[in-house]
């Protein structure tokens, strides 16, 4: 069974971000999956870089729209994106030989997800999806 799925609630109606929140989804639910395996050292930092792939090219993508578009929300966005950064930073040094945080790691990225997804990026794709509908 899925640590999170993805529903409704989660998508914005931009193909590209939606595609790359699924993404997250992926990794989050993977790193779930394997937090008993005998390698779960090495699989939490290989996730870790997974994030931080996730967050150079999702945070881009989202912050790319959002000066096109002109959102007026744009600072408190990527001060938003910035805290996830940290985050996953902080948890990469956490991850060592025979240490790995997976509780902690999962909790705050289910939280993460919930909150900044359907809180934040809805509010942005709202706005971008109808900024969109006026330049066509």
């Amino acid at each position: 069974m899925d640590y999170i799925k993805w529903d409704g609630s989660l998508e914005l109606g931009i193909k590209d971000i939606d595609e790359q929140h699924k993404g997250l989804i992926e990794t989050i639910n993977l790193f779930e999956s394997v937090s008993n395996a005998a390698d779960r050292y090495k699989i939490c930092l290989e996730t870790i870089m997974r994030l931080k792939k996730y967050f150079d090219e999702h945070f881009m993508t989202e912050e790319s729209y959002m000066i096109e578009y002109d959102y007026p929300d744009f600072v408190s966005h990527k001060k938003e994106h910035s805290e996830f950064i940290k985050n996953v930073l902080d948890f990469e040094m956490a991850c060592v030989e025979f240490y790995a945080p997976y509780t902690p790691i999962l909790e705050f990225l289910r939280e993460w997800l919930t909150k900044h997804v359907k809180d934040t990026d809805i509010k942005m794709g709202k706005y971008l999806n109808e900024k969109m509908k006026q330049t066509k």
